[in-house]
């Protein structure tokens, strides 16, 4: 049996939305763009083909307060 239950959301989605976190924050402090083709290309080295989109709508949720 796993300890994780049904509702729990995927690690990726955890990691990716962690991800998010801290390019927003570092985007609100640094006011300057987070998302450039060296950061994109090591996000989607390590999270795979996709992310960024999905990155980027996390960080527009966050923004926009739909997620915490």
């Amino acid at each position: 049996m796993t300890r994780r239950g049904i509702e729990d959301e995927s690690d990726r989605y955890r990691l990716e939305l962690g991800e998010a976190r801290v390019l927003l924050c570092t985007y609100k402090t640094l006011k300057q763009s987070v998302l450039t083709r060296d950061r994109i290309e090591y996000l989607e080295r390590i999270y795979g083909t996709g992310c960024v989109d999905r990155i980027r709508g996390y960080m527009k949720k966050l923004q926009t307060g739909e997620l915490e």
